[in-house]
């Protein structure tokens, strides 16, 4: 069985969308749920159910507030570890910019490699020259301080047995991609990312500053012992820049902190703390 896994505020009409090419792409011969992670949207729920045979059931876990994507994942991943059976989950966003059309290459590699999250990188991006020169500068810096090369999202797939390992700690509470690299070990495929169904990428330069630093409380550690090697090597070549190196040094780490003790909740995750309402259409 595979289940795909949507988190949606709201966007509705890309939904219907997407739900139509999954359907268009999904093999006859397995058998196809999907579960919606309703993100408190303020639009009312709107499931085209025409032209969607291959798909057996629609699941709509509806969450008292708005949490954002990545707690919506966590939450969503949370009530299917309830399910104690096997079975194939595949994560991807709703709005057009993961392909559907990659899902069946991705779960053919998960059955190969049951002990692995399948990962979409990305080949390219198609915002603005701002946004893609931004993005660089992500991959980069978190490189550098967490020594991952971290160019992946949530597109992503694996069999159920993986669960436990990547809901340990609590880490995709804070950011997805970087919870899975830490917990578990991933096979990567590459794919270009889409354009969105309607509307333009919401993704911004404050958008990416917020995810840089949830990747890098993940691995809040090994970002401690990077700054602290950093600051030794200008320490002892650049002696004159020092001070003003060791405040931006000081001032990066607390705010990495701060992001991580204001969005990481140490008490185990339970969906139904959250769940307002959940619905099969």
């Amino acid at each position: 069985m595979n289940i795909i896994l949507i988190p949606i505020f709201n966007d509705w009409k890309s939904l219907n969308q997407l739900l139509f090419q999954i359907n268009e792409n999904a093999d006859q011969n397995d058998i196809t749920q999907i579960l919606i992670i309703n993100d408190c949207s303020t639009k009312e729920i709107d499931i085209d159910r025409t032209h969607l045979g291959k798909i057996q059931k629609i699941k709509i876990l509806t969450l008292k507030q708005n949490l954002g994507s990545q707690k919506s994942i966590a939450l969503g991943l949370n009530y299917l570890k309830k399910l104690n059976s096997n079975f194939y989950v595949t994560i991807m966003d709703g709005d057009g910019e993961d392909n559907p059309s990659k899902i069946k290459q991705m779960i053919d590699l998960a059955k190969k490699k049951q002990d692995y999250v399948v990962t979409s990188n990305r080949k390219g991006r198609n915002e603005n020259l701002l946004i893609k020169t931004s993005y660089k500068v992500h991959l980069v810096a978190c490189f550098f301080l967490t020594w991952n090369w971290i160019s992946f999202g949530n597109f992503s797939c694996f069999h159920s047995r993986n669960l436990k390992k990547i809901l340990l700690n609590n880490n995709i509470w804070l950011a997805y991609s970087a919870g899975v690299l830490k917990n578990c070990k991933i096979k990567k495929i590459y794919t270009k990312r889409q354009k969105r169904y309607f509307e333009k990428s919401k993704v911004s330069f404050l958008n990416l500053i917020e995810h840089s630093l949830r990747i890098l409380g993940v691995f809040y550690k090994r970002v401690l012992i990077s700054s602290f090697f950093y600051l030794c090597v200008i320490i002892f070549f650049f002696p004159q820049i020092n001070y003003l190196f060791y405040f931006l040094i000081t001032v990066l780490n607390l705010t990495i902190l701060f992001v991580r003790f204001k969005n990481l909740s140490t008490k185990p995750m339970d969906y139904k703390d959250y769940m307002k309402d959940l619905i099969k259409i």
